[in-house]
């Protein structure tokens, strides 16, 4: 009885985390046709560079901070605590993006979009900050409900502004006061953790007068910035040697075609945040069973993906890349089928770094991505010159074996911690928590 609902729960929380993910997926896609409809290349540029420029700095200030929250079962940290750190490395993160901004000798039009930008950018952040608290609580319909208010109305009021005034500055300052609007109205309402008292008022700011917290936060979140990090390295790498041995055009070509497995992306995005409280618990538990029917879903996921990804690619592959991209784009069809192939162990492996996240085994992932990046480099110094983009669809099918590979034995290990802290625990007659083991 217990296993069916920790079924239906895992269902109803999976399909209301994609539904959410797939809306506000969409609405940023439509934000660069919006900008082309309305706008000139040269706008779309000024929002690219933006982008450009704050994604990779704000992705390590991220620190995957919401996957700490979610899975602190055991409140190492509290909200408060949380959120002052997050605001923190926000603010860092904006320091660094100004001061590249004037070093690059940016204009002051373009470096006001760039901050306006890395702005709004940094509320996506701080709400995911509620949406791990979300998940800790177990109300994975708030979080898709906040997604599904916020991509359209961003959206809304980007399109609004932009048919106005014909300037990105203006448009995206838009968006910024949607995003804000939804962070304060909806995701930073507590009422429904309970107990919980947090309002916006001095104390929620303030530290407590001890700043002790912020170093083993640090200590524990950096592996996970550098995770994120690693892991948008690794898959950048093709496109680097692409451009530099065949040309913009090749790469247009093969950046488009790589595009289309973001739909996969999507599907273990959700469930990897709709495991991670449950894996977070079994594990505090140390239910080894519990554990591994987590890691088989991780496993499932993926090979259906990439299965049916491989079977699409295969039969209609031509006709799919002609029809939503340039009737050349499907002249490369043997590259989708290959990008989907390389998919099916990417999946597994994305799906199964939910699970030992979740399971708090973060800095064994480092070394893992970091050799994926290097295998990266290898195989597309060798092949990328000589095959061009098949070249470099091996190389991402080589890195994604090598991920899967690292992944699935830091889950061996994190399953035989469970394993011996189990029965040691049976032994003593005591019930000694994941935590003090160190496994969460």
């Amino acid at each position: 009885m217990r296993v069916s609902r920790l079924g239906r729960r895992l269902k109803v929380d999976f399909a209301q985390v994609l539904s959410g993910n797939v809306l506000y997926f969409a609405c940023q896609w439509l934000i660069v046709v919006a900008l082309a409809k309305l706008g000139t290349p040269e706008q779309v540029g000024e929002y690219a560079l933006g982008m450009a420029i704050c994604a990779p700095i704000l992705l390590f200030a991220n620190l995957q901070l919401r996957a700490l929250i979610a899975s602190d079962v055991h409140d190492q940290f509290s909200l408060r605590q949380y959120f002052a750190f997050r605001l923190l490395s926000l603010v860092i993160a904006l320091l660094v993006i100004a001061g590249i901004a004037v070093v690059a000798g940016s204009t002051p039009p373009k470096a006001a979009i760039i901050m306006v930008v890395c702005l709004a950018q940094s509320l996506d952040y701080i709400a995911e900050t509620y949406y791990g608290w979300m998940q800790k609580y177990a109300r994975l319909d708030r979080m898709a409900r906040s997604q599904a208010i916020k991509g359209p109305l961003a959206l809304t009021a980007l399109c609004v502004v932009m048919y106005l005034t014909h300037s990105v500055l203006w448009a995206v300052l838009g968006l910024t006061a949607a995003r804000l609007a939804v962070l304060l109205a909806w995701d930073a309402r507590l009422g429904y953790t309970g107990g919980s008292s947090l309002r916006f008022d001095r104390d929620f700011f303030r530290l407590d007068g001890n700043p002790r917290f912020l170093g083993p936060l640090l200590k524990l979140s950096f592996p996970l910035g550098v995770i994120s990090m690693t892991g948008g390295l690794s898959a950048s790498i093709p496109r680097y040697f692409v451009e530099a041995f065949r040309g913009s055009a090749e790469l247009g070509i093969f950046s488009a075609i790589a595009s289309l497995l973001s739909t996969g992306t999507l599907v273990v995005s959700a469930f990897g945040q709709s495991v991670f409280l449950p894996v977070a618990e079994a594990c505090a538990r140390l239910d080894q069973s519990a554990f591994r029917t987590y890691v088989a879903a991780a496993a499932a996921v993926g090979a259906m993906l990439g299965g049916a990804g491989v079977l699409v690619a295969a039969t209609f592959g031509r006709q799919i890349l002609a029809h939503l991209f340039r009737p050349e784009y499907g002249l490369r069809q043997d590259v989708f089928v290959q990008l989907m192939i390389a998919g099916s162990a990417s999946f597994a492996a994305c799906a199964a770094g939910y699970v030992v996240t979740a399971a708090r085994s973060i800095t064994p992932q480092v070394p893992v991505l970091a050799a994926a990046a290097l295998a990266a480099v290898v195989v597309c110094a060798r092949l990328v010159p000589k095959y061009g983009l098949n070249g470099a669809a091996d190389a991402v099918l080589v890195a994604a074996l090598v991920q899967l590979a690292g992944t699935a034995v830091i889950v061996w290990r994190v399953d035989r911690q469970l394993r011996s802290l189990r029965l040691a625990a049976t032994e003593l007659g005591g019930g000694r928590s994941a935590v003090e083991a160190g496994i969460l």
